[in-house]
């Protein structure tokens, strides 16, 4: 649920509005709260207005969402809503296949409850580039923090970067590693958060195996995928400047026969630099394993992160070249640094920003919002492997690239908890050329650069 978040497991218990699945990697210890507790970390946000319904019933704005609540909080109706609209600009002219446009990137219109208490209820469509599609649908059972089950739609428990709500994103893409990582899958799991006094969480789940779950499942196997956090020195009694530090694992494995997904890498501002052959084929073993490390302080913020991947190909589903089967690895990293300039803190990037100070325009210096720095470098390299001459070849080497870097600076403005701009400027290495566009050697390309500006409206 977005405040609740029933999987936990890349968002703090307290960094409220999340994803469903996502853990509390939040260092602060958990504070009682109705069934859903969205926004936690800023009481600004959390104003109440609400209207008696009778008998103890209320309805009306809490957490950051219009609610209807029975007056013995066994029964809870939430909406929640984010529109993001996205100006994209490439500066390369060579890129003939990136065009200049305004995108709406994401409307949603969110649905959550809590049922008898204990079970809680999400559903989440999004509306968003002219291709409606369902984000979340899940049930999650909770008894206690520490054991939970979901089922449904929710996002795998890999790769904290992942995790984090689209709506707290620091950036206005992931990076690089986050094409390759399952994001929302259909499945079971099974999580805790905030054990051993809010130092440890865990999760683990079985699912169909295919990524963002946009495909019909194609083969009987099922992936299985799991991930555990601790903030080990998350004790009040510590200094502030320890408490924050977090570090984990997540990882999954499974096999797959269908075919390659994704098909197409690309760049965070989205510019393609490798495209398998349309033939080849998912054909065995896939693993992952990503190692994550965290650490808040203040106003300053750190995200490091390593992607590790093997995944078998084929060339062909059938006949010569059918029975290779190539190991092919992807190896990456992101480091992702924050600042605020204003004054706010942060414990966790699954959290709502609230300023100290709201914007306003007629007193722009003394209310100036919230100003936040953004620095990120990401890291892709897929092994050399796919351009095997002769039936073994995956990918042209003459117009594609195995290994890309991204470099990314942005300015993030908050109005206020709900309202926020984004101001991002990419540039993208490969180390080979990319053919974008027609087949001429003077649209190939080593670099790109971009300027993304991004709109949002959140509740």
């Amino acid at each position: 649920m977005q405040a609740q978040q029933s999987p936990n497991i890349a968002v703090p218990a307290s960094a409220t509005a999340q994803d469903p699945l996502a853990p509390p990697d939040s260092a602060l210890p958990p504070e009682p709260a109705p069934a859903f507790n969205p926004i936690g970390s800023e009481g600004q946000a959390n104003q109440i207005i609400s209207q008696s319904l009778g008998p103890g019933g209320f309805a009306g704005w809490r957490d950051n969402g219009i609610y209807i609540e029975s007056g013995d909080k066994n029964f809870l109706f939430r909406i929640t809503g984010q529109i993001q609209e996205d100006y994209r600009e490439f500066l390369r002219t060579k890129d003939r296949t990136d065009i200049d446009t305004f995108l709406l990137r994401r409307a949603r219109f969110g649905l959550e409850a809590t049922l008898y208490k204990y079970y809680e209820f999400r559903f989440l469509p999004d509306f968003g580039q002219n291709s409606p599609i369902i984000q979340d649908a899940y049930l999650n059972v909770h008894y206690c923090d520490e054991l939970q089950f979901e089922i449904g739609r929710f996002k795998q428990p890999i790769s904290y970067e992942q995790l984090i709500q689209d709506r707290y994103v620091p950036t206005l893409e992931r990076s690089l590693i986050d094409q390759l990582v399952p994001a929302r899958d259909l499945g079971a799991m099974v999580h805790g958060e905030n054990m051993f006094a809010n130092r440890f969480d865990y999760a683990a789940s079985i699912s169909n195996g295919e990524i963002n779950g946009d495909n019909t499942d194609l083969n009987n196997h099922k992936d299985f995928d799991a991930r555990i956090s601790a903030r080990p020195l998350n004790d009040p009694d510590n200094y502030e400047w320890l408490r924050y530090f977090g570090i984990g694992v997540s990882g999954g494995f499974g096999i797959e026969q269908e075919p390659i997904n994704p098909s197409t890498l690309r760049t965070p501002d989205t510019v393609p630099f490798l495209v398998y052959n349309s033939t080849v084929r998912a054909n065995g073993l896939r693993t992952r394993l990503c190692p994550e490390l965290t650490y808040f302080y203040g106003p300053f913020g750190f995200l490091a992160q390593y992607y590790d991947e093997h995944q078998d190909m084929s060339p062909v589903a059938s006949g010569h070249g059918s029975g290779i089967v190539e190991d092919v690895p992807m190896t990456g990293y992101v480091f992702l640094g924050t600042a605020f300039l204003t004054g706010e803190t942060r414990t966790t990037y699954s959290q709502q920003i609230a300023p100290l100070r709201n914007f306003d325009p007629r007193h722009p210096i003394s209310c100036p919002g919230a100003w936040e720095l953004v620095g990120r470098v990401s890291h892709l390299d897929v092994g050399d492997i796919i351009y095997s001459k002769g039936l073994a070849d995956l990918a042209n080497p003459a117009t594609t690239a195995n290994v890309a870097t991204e470099y990314t600076i942005g300015f993030n403005w908050y109005f206020n908890a709900f309202v926020r701009m984004q101001f991002n400027y990419e540039h993208d290495m490969f180390n080979r050329s990319v053919l974008l566009g027609s087949s001429t050697a003077a649209n190939e390309l080593r670099s790109q650069d971009s300027l993304f500006t991004r709109f949002q409206v959140i509740f």
